[in-house]
Protein backbone atom coordinates (compact mmCIF):
# COMPACT_ATOMS: atom_id res chain seq x y z
CA UNK A 1 0.00 0.00 0.00
CA UNK A 2 1.30 3.40 -0.98
CA UNK A 3 1.38 6.42 1.21
CA UNK A 4 -0.55 9.49 0.18
CA UNK A 5 2.68 11.46 -0.20
CA UNK A 6 4.21 8.86 -2.52
CA UNK A 7 1.06 8.82 -4.65
CA UNK A 8 1.06 12.63 -4.90
CA UNK A 9 4.75 12.63 -5.78
CA UNK A 10 4.14 10.10 -8.57
CA UNK A 11 1.31 12.23 -9.99
CA UNK A 12 3.45 15.35 -9.80
CA UNK A 13 6.35 13.57 -11.50
CA UNK A 14 4.10 12.33 -14.31
CA UNK A 15 2.65 15.81 -14.79
CA UNK A 16 6.17 17.28 -14.87
CA UNK A 17 7.29 14.76 -17.50
CA UNK A 18 4.22 15.35 -19.69
CA UNK A 19 4.66 19.12 -19.33
CA UNK A 20 8.35 18.95 -20.24
CA UNK A 21 7.59 16.78 -23.26
CA UNK A 22 4.90 19.19 -24.50
CA UNK A 23 7.03 22.28 -23.89
CA UNK A 24 9.98 20.82 -25.80
CA UNK A 25 7.72 19.70 -28.66
CA UNK A 26 6.08 23.13 -28.79
CA UNK A 27 9.37 25.06 -28.80
CA UNK A 28 11.48 22.75 -30.98
CA UNK A 29 9.07 21.87 -33.73
CA UNK A 30 9.31 18.42 -35.31
CA UNK A 31 7.81 19.69 -38.56
CA UNK A 32 8.42 23.25 -39.71
CA UNK A 33 4.79 24.05 -40.48
CA UNK A 34 2.99 26.64 -38.31
CA UNK A 35 0.67 25.19 -35.65
CA UNK A 36 1.75 21.61 -36.36
CA UNK A 37 2.97 19.99 -33.16
CA UNK A 38 1.66 17.09 -31.08
CA UNK A 39 0.77 19.12 -27.95
CA UNK A 40 -3.00 19.06 -28.53
CA UNK A 41 -2.95 15.29 -29.03
CA UNK A 42 -0.97 14.79 -25.82
CA UNK A 43 -3.42 16.97 -23.89
CA UNK A 44 -6.31 15.01 -25.43
CA UNK A 45 -4.84 11.61 -24.53
CA UNK A 46 -3.93 12.81 -21.04
CA UNK A 47 -7.50 14.03 -20.54
CA UNK A 48 -8.93 10.73 -21.81
CA UNK A 49 -6.69 8.64 -19.59
CA UNK A 50 -6.32 10.78 -16.47
CA UNK A 51 -9.34 13.08 -16.50
CA UNK A 52 -10.19 16.68 -17.31
CA UNK A 53 -8.53 18.08 -14.19
CA UNK A 54 -5.17 16.66 -15.19
CA UNK A 55 -5.68 17.67 -18.84
CA UNK A 56 -6.49 21.26 -17.90
CA UNK A 57 -3.57 21.46 -15.48
CA UNK A 58 -1.25 20.12 -18.18
CA UNK A 59 -2.59 22.70 -20.66
CA UNK A 60 -2.00 25.58 -18.23
CA UNK A 61 1.52 24.45 -17.37
CA UNK A 62 2.48 23.90 -21.02
CA UNK A 63 1.29 27.32 -22.13
CA UNK A 64 2.84 29.23 -19.23
CA UNK A 65 6.21 27.46 -19.36
CA UNK A 66 6.52 27.41 -23.15
CA UNK A 67 5.58 31.09 -23.33
CA UNK A 68 8.47 31.86 -20.99
CA UNK A 69 10.63 30.88 -23.98
CA UNK A 70 8.34 31.90 -26.85
CA UNK A 71 7.11 35.15 -25.34
CA UNK A 72 4.14 36.30 -23.29
CA UNK A 73 1.56 38.61 -24.74
CA UNK A 74 -2.14 39.25 -24.96
CA UNK A 75 -2.44 35.84 -26.61
CA UNK A 76 -1.24 33.89 -23.55
CA UNK A 77 -4.52 33.91 -21.61
CA UNK A 78 -6.60 33.03 -24.69
CA UNK A 79 -4.18 30.16 -25.40
CA UNK A 80 -4.63 28.81 -21.88
CA UNK A 81 -8.40 29.25 -22.16
CA UNK A 82 -8.42 27.50 -25.56
CA UNK A 83 -6.50 24.44 -24.36
CA UNK A 84 -8.64 24.24 -21.21
CA UNK A 85 -11.72 24.32 -23.46
CA UNK A 86 -10.20 21.52 -25.56
CA UNK A 87 -9.64 19.38 -22.45
CA UNK A 88 -13.23 19.99 -21.34
CA UNK A 89 -14.49 19.10 -24.81
CA UNK A 90 -12.61 15.80 -24.63
CA UNK A 91 -14.04 15.08 -21.16
CA UNK A 92 -17.59 15.84 -22.28
CA UNK A 93 -17.31 13.70 -25.42
CA UNK A 94 -15.74 10.89 -23.38
CA UNK A 95 -18.88 10.86 -21.23
CA UNK A 96 -21.22 10.91 -24.23
CA UNK A 97 -19.42 8.61 -26.68
CA UNK A 98 -17.40 5.39 -26.44
CA UNK A 99 -14.18 7.32 -27.07
CA UNK A 100 -11.89 5.02 -25.14
CA UNK A 101 -12.92 1.94 -27.10
CA UNK A 102 -10.35 0.99 -29.74
CA UNK A 103 -13.29 -0.05 -31.89
CA UNK A 104 -14.15 3.66 -32.16
CA UNK A 105 -10.61 4.94 -32.69
CA UNK A 106 -11.93 6.92 -35.65
CA UNK A 107 -14.00 9.01 -33.21
CA UNK A 108 -10.85 9.90 -31.32
CA UNK A 109 -9.12 10.78 -34.57
CA UNK A 110 -12.06 12.95 -35.63
CA UNK A 111 -12.07 14.72 -32.26
CA UNK A 112 -8.31 15.32 -32.48
CA UNK A 113 -8.80 17.08 -35.82
CA UNK A 114 -11.72 19.09 -34.45
CA UNK A 115 -9.62 20.25 -31.49
CA UNK A 116 -7.22 21.98 -33.88
CA UNK A 117 -10.12 24.08 -35.15
CA UNK A 118 -11.60 24.55 -31.69
CA UNK A 119 -8.30 25.77 -30.27
CA UNK A 120 -8.03 28.46 -32.96
CA UNK A 121 -11.63 29.51 -32.44
CA UNK A 122 -11.19 29.96 -28.69
CA UNK A 123 -7.88 31.83 -29.05
CA UNK A 124 -9.65 34.17 -31.47
CA UNK A 125 -12.61 34.48 -29.11
CA UNK A 126 -10.23 35.41 -26.32
CA UNK A 127 -8.82 38.19 -28.47
CA UNK A 128 -12.30 39.75 -28.61
CA UNK A 129 -11.66 40.89 -25.03
CA UNK A 130 -8.97 43.25 -26.34
CA UNK A 131 -10.58 44.42 -29.56
CA UNK A 132 -14.25 43.53 -29.57
CA UNK A 133 -16.14 41.33 -32.00
CA UNK A 134 -14.48 42.90 -35.03
CA UNK A 135 -11.11 41.77 -33.66
CA UNK A 136 -12.49 38.28 -33.06
CA UNK A 137 -13.74 37.95 -36.65
CA UNK A 138 -10.54 39.39 -38.13
CA UNK A 139 -8.34 37.19 -35.95
CA UNK A 140 -10.40 34.06 -36.58
CA UNK A 141 -10.71 34.48 -40.36
CA UNK A 142 -7.02 35.36 -40.77
CA UNK A 143 -6.07 32.32 -38.69
CA UNK A 144 -8.27 29.71 -40.42
CA UNK A 145 -5.40 28.43 -42.56
CA UNK A 146 -3.28 27.94 -39.44
CA UNK A 147 -6.20 26.24 -37.69
CA UNK A 148 -6.47 23.83 -40.63
CA UNK A 149 -2.72 23.14 -40.30
CA UNK A 150 -3.28 22.50 -36.59
CA UNK A 151 -6.16 20.10 -37.33
CA UNK A 152 -4.15 18.28 -40.03
CA UNK A 153 -1.17 17.99 -37.69
CA UNK A 154 -3.40 16.54 -34.97
CA UNK A 155 -4.76 13.99 -37.45
CA UNK A 156 -1.22 13.02 -38.46
CA UNK A 157 0.29 12.82 -34.96
CA UNK A 158 -2.60 11.13 -33.16
CA UNK A 159 -2.15 7.58 -34.54
CA UNK A 160 1.60 7.83 -33.88
CA UNK A 161 1.20 8.98 -30.28
CA UNK A 162 -1.85 6.96 -29.34
CA UNK A 163 -0.43 3.55 -28.48
CA UNK A 164 2.81 4.59 -26.73
CA UNK A 165 1.11 7.27 -24.68
CA UNK A 166 -1.95 5.19 -23.73
CA UNK A 167 0.21 2.20 -22.78
CA UNK A 168 2.51 4.43 -20.74
CA UNK A 169 -0.33 6.18 -18.94
CA UNK A 170 -2.13 2.88 -18.30
CA UNK A 171 1.09 1.44 -16.86
CA UNK A 172 1.46 4.47 -14.64
CA UNK A 173 -2.15 4.22 -13.44
CA UNK A 174 -1.73 0.55 -12.53
CA UNK A 175 1.64 0.98 -10.85
CA UNK A 176 0.63 4.11 -8.94
CA UNK A 177 -2.85 2.89 -8.05
CA UNK A 178 -4.32 5.91 -9.82
CA UNK A 179 -7.57 7.06 -8.33
CA UNK A 180 -9.91 9.23 -10.33
CA UNK A 181 -11.13 11.98 -8.06
CA UNK A 182 -14.38 13.89 -8.26
CA UNK A 183 -12.56 16.96 -9.60
CA UNK A 184 -11.36 15.18 -12.73
CA UNK A 185 -14.75 15.26 -14.50
CA UNK A 186 -13.81 11.93 -16.07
Amino acid sequence: MQTKERYQLQRLTLLALLTAMCVVLRIFKIIDIPNVQPVTDIIMLTTLELGAGTGILLAILVMVISNIFLGFGIWTLPQIFAYAACALTVAVFARLLPLKSRKFFWLQELLAGFLGLEYGFFVSLGMAGWGGWAAFIAYWVSGLTFDLYHAAGNLAFYPILYLPLVLGLDRFKKKAGWKQNAQSLH
